[in-house]
């Protein structure tokens, strides 16, 4: 029997450590994630407080994701509107 985690199961953004140096956007996360088809509608999303990444509230479009919240292999869900949830991990 293969075990097949949730996380196997969810779609997801890998970023290489050099794409994470300067960190990633919110704005261009939810783009990237395909949550929204233009930068200002994903910075509407965030603005309403339709976004959160591992369950805390994002609310400034130019909130950013810095390298070191991965430095433990972590696995990040960001989550818009309730229901539309993608995994961003380091690809290492």
């Amino acid at each position: 029997m293969t075990h097949i985690s949730f996380a196997d199961r969810m779609p997801t953004l890998d970023f290489t450590p050099n794409a994470l140096k300067d960190g990633i956007g919110v704005v261009p996360l939810i783009l990237m994630a395909g949550f929204a088809d233009t930068s200002m509608a994903a910075g509407e999303l965030v603005a309403s407080g339709a976004v959160r990444i591992e369950g805390r509230p994002i609310t400034d479009p130019d909130h950013h994701i810095l390298s070191y919240a991965f430095d433990d292999g972590e696995v990040l869900r960001l989550t818009v509107g309730g229901k539309s949830t993608m995994l961003i991990r380091r690809a290492d």
